[in-house]
């Protein structure tokens, strides 16, 4: 493969932070390298999410990223069809227990500024959502949220890194970062060597097996989202969807996608790495037990323990793996679904599917540019999060790999919170 042997920034990972951060560094002139180990863009995290453009429901300190966002998804609509659709966002209550969860909601976008977020009754509801005739007892509203495909959002990001400029190589793993006296210098690959002033690494859950190269400790807990998608429906409805139990949003082409929704249960396989960081996860792991599915990752202990390593690119693979999809819990939102929307019901399921999470134990992002050697950036624990926030986050690292700094503010996001004091934990696994 004919790489480049030296670039300003080489970036690690083609999910939409990757992208996007490739597009935004080239935008500026910038000679960029954008790598990923697998066959195409947005394979494992971006490609496998939901598709929702969500602003509210966060916590507070990402809401200006995601107005941004939206802001920036909104204007690359206008340069490509990636589905995007503002259709709003529907935060479904279907049991009296989940008004105060809501409640706190509304009041945290509107301290952010988000005025129009507000709590609708059902009939309310059901003025902006007519399909929803089955029992429940209300929503939270928010007009401004939209929608779009995922794998064709991150192409996007994609062809305009390469209209920029960028070259885009794929099938080339990152074995190792390099660093000389205290600096990135740039990257080891299974093609060969590239040298570089700046590395991004937006990996997802394999971030924590390349920082280690350089003395890095990310505590990251690779999850499994599961989903499934309907056959072509008549349109329903233009919002997406979010409620304990569900979430979905319909496609312009008929077909409804469905996720497990508010504080989905999620699998994991248990590892030897799961030692790292044990401290952090062990009180976040009992009290969401219930939504924590747990099995023991037989295939993996025997590699680390081949490799006398928890985290080693080798163990990083050159194609992921499908993840499993946990099909009863899918169908089972979907049923739920189908309460709440009874046009949706007898709808055939075509397509399943799971998508790695990389969780953070306060379920934040960590975005820092400072952590390591000069010149590394690192954005991963998106949690779910990432296809939303990934235009912004690709501007931040454009920003710190160029000018060693950006005008948002990034505090929150850390990786030396976690040693520098009690962390935040969140009310919701995910």
């Amino acid at each position: 493969m004919n790489l480049p042997k030296t670039a300003d920034v080489i970036v690690v990972g083609s999910g939409i932070t990757g992208a996007a951060t490739a597009a935004a560094a080239a935008a500026r002139g910038a000679n960029v390298v954008l790598l990923e180990k697998e066959v195409g863009p947005a394979r494992e995290g971006s490609g496998r999410a939901q598709g929702s453009l969500r602003v509210q429901g966060r916590h507070a300190a990402e809401f200006p990223l995601a107005q941004e966002a939206l802001q920036l998804w909104t204007e690359a609509a206008e340069e490509g069809d990636f589905e995007m659709v503002t259709g709003g966002n529907l935060y479904f209550r279907t049991s009296e227990k989940e008004l105060p969860v809501l409640q706190g909601l509304v009041k945290e976008a509107h301290k952010s500024g988000l005025t129009n977020v507000r709590l609708l009754d059902a009939e309310q509801t059901r003025e902006i959502m007519p399909c929803a005739t089955g029992p429940f007892l209300g929503a939270m509203w928010s007009p401004i949220d939209a929608q779009c495909q995922p794998e064709k959002g991150t192409a996007h990001f994609v062809g305009r890194a390469q209209r920029n400029g960028a070259h885009v190589a794929f099938g080339v793993k990152v074995t190792r970062l390099l660093e000389s006296c205290g600096r990135i210098s740039g990257v080891e690959t299974t093609e060969g060597r590239i040298q570089a002033g700046a590395v991004v690494v937006a990996a997802g859950v394999w971030t924590p097996h390349l920082v280690a190269t350089v003395g890095l400790k990310v505590p990251i807990m690779p999850v499994v989202m599961s989903e499934l998608e309907t056959e072509e429906l008549k349109p329903l409805f233009a919002q997406t969807i979010r409620a304990f139990g569900f979430g979905a949003r319909q496609r312009p082409n008929g077909k409804v996608v469905v996720s497990a929704g508010l504080n989905a249960k999620v699998a994991h396989g248990i590892s030897l790495a799961d030692f790292n960081g044990l401290r952090y996860w062990l009180p976040r792991g009992m009290s969401f037990r219930e939504n924590l599915k747990v099995s023991l990752d037989v295939p993996r202990i025997l590699q680390q323990i081949r490799h006398l390593s928890t985290f080693s690119t080798a163990l990083v693979p050159q194609e992921s793996p499908e993840p499993k999809c946990d099909r009863p819990l899918v169908r089972d939102s979907l049923d739920r679904l189908s309460n709440v929307i009874p046009a949706i019901r007898g709808a055939r399921a075509t397509r399943y599917w799971g998508g790695l999470v990389d969780m953070t134990p306060d379920g934040l992002p960590i975005i820092d540019g400072g952590a390591g050697p000069l010149g590394l950036t690192i954005i991963t624990g998106l949690a779910g999060h990432g296809l939303a926030l990934g235009p912004v986050l690709g501007e931040i690292a454009s920003d710190l790999s160029l000018d060693a700094h950006t005008h948002r503010a990034l505090e929150s996001f850390r990786l030396a919170r976690y040693t520098d004091g009690p962390i935040h934990r969140p009310a919701m696994m995910i």
